[in-house]
């Protein structure tokens, strides 16, 4: 099974990205960290992508495989839902990894922004107070 306190690490910093990034977009000047929080982006694009495969190695596999079928329930909704969430993701920092992308649609930036960062850190929330202790009940 996967080392949970590795995965709550990788939650840890993926927020913490996000609220630079937030940070950043919040100083409301675009000009200046436009660079900045396009760097950002690419950062929390790279620790998604190690936690989503840490996830897909070692977590999910294990789960559904697992004697309960609350547990193998569970996995498949999660794995289920992962999907849409990275589909909108990847669009998100495919549309917005540049300084110019992000200044020349700037309010579809800040407006995608908010909805693309809320969905993530609901799931790490969800994951976090619902997935996981599960787990370890189970472990």
């Amino acid at each position: 099974m996967a080392n949970i306190s590795n995965l709550k690490r990788q939650h840890i910093e993926v927020i913490d990205t996000i609220k630079i990034i937030d940070k950043l977009i919040k100083n409301n000047d675009f000009e200046k960290y436009s660079s900045d929080i396009a760097k950002n982006i690419s950062m929390l694009s790279g620790k998604l992508k190690i936690h989503l495969d840490t996830e897909d190695k070692f977590l999910y596999p294990k789960l559904i495989k697992h004697d309960s079928t609350e547990v193998k329930d569970k996995a498949n909704k999660y794995i289920d839902e992962m999907g849409n969430i990275c589909k909108i993701f990847i669009e998100y920092k495919n549309r917005f990894n540049t300084k110019s992308k992000i200044t020349n649609n700037l309010d579809e930036f800040i407006k995608e922004s908010n909805y693309t960062f809320d969905m993530i850190q609901k799931r790490i929330h969800k994951e976090d107070i619902d997935l996981y202790p599960l787990l370890e009940k189970v472990n």
